[in-house]
């Protein structure tokens, strides 16, 4: 298609019909006086931290190549996550400290057999978590969440949902967050009490309002809050969009409460609608905070956007619900912010961030280890074609 999209005076007409929609919805979207007094009480400062004692914070981040070739109906995927541990240093800032913890590298063949293909990714959870399927299931609250009340562990297997083998973006969902979640558990199992370990993203658990279909990594991800308590070391989720309405302006609510032209170092704890009786997300909207977890919107420096960050919310009522402990958490975070590598973001999952990801001549070099494996073993060089590149589609 030649991009002339621009000249036609149809995509014009329909893009300005487009922005007034648009514009319609925010004005709607505005919070009411109420509201708005809501969010200007519910907002709190913390102080600019730049000493931070014994410290340490560790970060996760995931990618991979998904899929990373095609052989007839069947595909390989590759999935990478990395962990970082760092410690608080007087003289230096963020120190890195050893850690058991290493880069988890998975290759998953998919077929469109479904009996080899659930078998296939199961196999591939387990290797990259350390444990069962089994274990990682009864070993989460998610069943608590859910109120199923006592679990069959079989039961539950069965009905993990296992996308088809060419379903890349499902596929790719399932193995990214997994290994994600591996690393987030490796790093609780060998950090020291009291750490901090963040992940990049939310607490959401999709199917956790079913009666039987579920995610693995939902049980995954509320089994790393499990053992984050037994081991007293926070867990969180630290998302970089907040995904509240675009008509509350939360840089203008904090602007009112704190008296700064351009506000930094606040936090909000966004309000449970059945529990405090009001909230900021409308009420068909997204359920925040997720079911088990607390929700709070903070933003660390006026250069970086308001975040999001989740919490276990049976650890949260236990440790972290006074404010002197809200306080002391969002220093930290502060503190592990200030990093001139990422400064404003907590630096270790930015480290994380950068050993995980994948440079287009990895993903290449990973295709060619894969085809030339396959070969060896006995397969048909000429069955890896990319058909895009093939046809001039890629």
């Amino acid at each position: 298609m030649r991009f002339d999209i621009h000249l036609r005076e149809s995509v014009r007409q329909r893009l300005s019909d487009l922005s007034s929609q648009m514009a319609t919805w925010e004005e709607q979207a505005a919070p009411s006086q109420d509201l708005y007094a809501h969010l200007v009480q519910a907002i709190q400062p913390f102080s600019h931290t730049t000493q931070s004692g014994d410290l340490v914070v560790g970060g996760v981040d995931g990618s991979g190549e998904f899929p990373v070739v095609a052989y007839g109906d069947s595909f390989v995927y590759a999935t990478v996550s990395a962990g970082t541990l760092y410690k608080a240093d007087a003289l230096h800032g963020l120190r890195e400290v050893p850690s058991s913890v290493t880069s988890l590298v998975e290759f998953t063949w998919l077929t469109g057999a479904e009996q080899q293909r659930k078998a296939a990714l199961l196999e591939s959870f387990a290797r990259l978590t350390g444990y069962s399927v089994e274990d990682v299931i009864g070993g989460s609250d998610y069943a608590e969440l859910r109120g199923s009340g006592r679990l069959d562990l079989r039961v539950v297997r069965d009905d993990l949902i296992v996308p088809p083998a060419h379903d890349a973006g499902n596929v790719g969902l399932q193995l990214r967050t997994t290994a994600e979640l591996a690393a987030a558990l490796r790093l609780i199992d060998d950090a020291p009490t009291g750490a901090v370990v963040l992940t990049d993203g939310t607490m959401t658990l999709p199917f956790v309002q079913r009666s039987r279909q579920s995610l693995f990594f939902e049980h995954l991800r509320r089994f790393c809050c499990v053992r984050a308590r037994e081991r007293d070391v926070v867990f969180g989720a630290l998302s970089k969009s907040h995904g509240m309405p675009s008509g509350i302006r939360l840089d203008d609510v904090a602007r009112e409460k704190l008296g700064q032209r351009d506000p930094e170092h606040w936090y909000l704890r966004l309000p449970d609608r059945q529990l405090d009786g009001w909230s900021p997300v409308p009420a068909d909207g997204p359920r925040v905070p997720p079911a088990g977890a607390v929700t709070y919107l903070l933003r660390l420096h006026r250069t970086t956007p308001i975040m999001r960050l989740d919490l276990d919310a049976r650890y949260w009522d236990e440790t972290t619900a006074s404010r002197s402990n809200e306080q002391h958490l969002f220093q930290n975070l502060d503190y592990a912010g200030h990093d001139q590598r990422c400064f404003g973001y907590p630096y270790p999952i930015k480290a994380a961030h950068d050993r995980a990801s994948l440079s287009q001549q990895e993903r290449v070099t990973l295709r060619k280890q894969v085809v030339d494996a396959a070969v060896g073993a006995g397969l048909k060089r000429t069955l890896f074609r990319d058909a895009a590149q093939a046809t001039g589609h890629a």
